[in-house]
């Protein structure tokens, strides 16, 4: 049966105010403190060092372990998340407009939302210099959702499915201009080498010509390949270290291309399937707590197995030795919408597990508070980053290793829970979550 109400969860019911769904905002506020532990690479060391943990610090066991736990399990998976709850979510507030009286009062209420979400992304990325923003992509797509509210579950199962596979297809085939513009990036790179002086700092070499390449045996290939790469490195600490109206113009065109080009490429897409699952799952009351305990017992044990194990496949096989063989190949990129499908649902039944057990419900209950106020925390990530990893505050972009950057990041985590369990002793919304809402309706909630 569809689902269309409100349900409660047994033992995880204390965590919400009534008319909220407990478990949602455990799993809002699981996804809300755990994108940071991939974001934090993004804001702390420069790109082509996150690939490399074994040559990136001295700790090289705690690098390999911290990547494999980020490129396995978090990597897509956070995103994912809390992209299957905004659709699930998009239908709740729909509802919610729904029964108030006024007619079209109800969709401009959600459309309002929505594009005030849009700004808040705006200014998250050009001014707070995020150029990875979600909620930019959120808004937009949110507004495709309203004219499909009233599907029922299968059919909004059969097109997150079908967005599904043509996502996977875009993937496996390498059709995207991520990698376009990463292609772009490399050229303007190495048109400012052959414009410089051979050693001018922060520009990487181009490489040796083929005829010397053609003199040089591996090693010499190998070395040069690598001192390639620390210059690439180098010229991204430096772009990072730059003062605030510096940081803005740079930030801004990596986020321009990330709202514009890349948002009909990639996110639509991958952004796109999971709100849908998101609605499906909620319509059939997976959300809800409306199916039996071994109904969740089994995806949390399949998911979690399954996305595990291709995990395991595409990046763990290839980075410990002696496990070549498990390698799933050149089908990683077509499994990359699987694993982390699997992950999320996994999760999604997994908490639903957690809620029947006295202890785990308690971790189910401070993390419901947690989402209740997701968009402060996710907000407020950024702003902590800028300030300890970029020049604008203590400049520390690149100095950390990849063990010692995932610790921050629940160091991070650790304060955001205490605040959010103080802050929400007084007021009963985050503060942008009582910004939106002012924004929306013309009034917050009171304390």
């Amino acid at each position: 049966m569809d689902q269309s109400i409100r349900s409660a969860v047994p033992g995880a019911a204390q965590a919400s105010p009534p008319g909220r769904l407990a478990v949602l905002d455990a799993l809002r506020g699981f996804a809300a403190l755990g994108i940071l532990w991939r974001n934090i690479f993004v804001f702390g060391m420069p790109a082509v060092a996150f690939s490399l943990p074994e040559e990136w610090g001295v700790s090289t066991g705690a690098n390999v372990a911290s990547w494999l736990f980020v490129v396995i399990f978090v990597d897509g998976t956070m995103r994912g998340l809390f992209s299957l709850l905004f659709g699930a979510s998009a239908i709740l507030i729909m509802e919610k407009y729904a029964v108030r009286p006024g007619g079209l009062a109800a969709a401009d209420l959600y459309f309002r939302r929505l594009m005030w979400l849009i700004v808040f992304g705006l200014v998250h990325g050009y001014l707070l210099l995020w150029p990875h923003d979600v909620l930019y992509v959120y808004g937009v797509i949110g507004m495709f959702l309203f004219v499909f509210r009233n599907l029922s579950g299968r059919w909004l199962l059969v097109i997150a499915l079908v967005i599904f596979a043509v996502s996977s297809l875009k993937d496996g085939t390498g059709w995207s201009l991520a990698e376009d513009s990463m292609n772009a990036l490399d050229a303007k790179m190495m048109l400012q080498a052959a414009q410089s002086p051979p050693d001018a700092p922060g520009v990487p070499d181009p490489g040796p010509t083929e005829e010397e390449a053609s003199t040089v045996d591996g090693s010499d290939i190998e070395r040069a390949m690598l001192d390639d790469i620390e210059r690439m490195a180098l010229y991204e600490i430096e772009e990072h270290l730059q003062d605030y109206p510096g940081l803005v113009k740079t930030m801004a065109l990596q986020t321009f291309q990330e709202q514009t080009s890349m948002f009909v490429s990639d996110h639509l897409l991958d952004v796109g399937a999971m709100m849908f699952f998101g609605m499906a799952l909620f319509r059939l009351g997976a959300l809800s707590g409306a199916w039996p305990f071994r109904a969740y017992l089994a995806l949390a044990v399949g998911g979690l197995g399954l996305g595990l194990l291709l995990g395991f496949g595409i990046h763990g096989a290839t980075a410990i030795e002696g496990w070549d063989d498990y390698s799933v190949g050149t089908a990683d990129a077509y499994l990359y919408n699987a694993r982390r499908l699997a992950l999320c649902l996994g999760v999604v039944g997994l908490f639903h597990v957690l809620t029947h057990a006295r202890a785990t419900a308690a971790v189910v209950r401070v993390l419901a508070q947690v989402g209740r106020m997701p968009l402060s925390v996710y907000v407020s990530q950024t702003i902590v980053c800028i300030t300890v990893f970029y020049g604008v505050g203590f400049g520390q972009f690149g100095t950390l290793e990849h063990h010692q950057l995932l610790l921050v990041a629940l160091a991070i985590n650790a304060v955001q829970i205490v605040v959010v369990l103080l802050w929400l002793r007084r007021w009963r919304q985050g503060p942008l979550e009582a910004l939106l809402r002012r924004l929306v309706e013309g009034k917050a909630r009171a304390g």
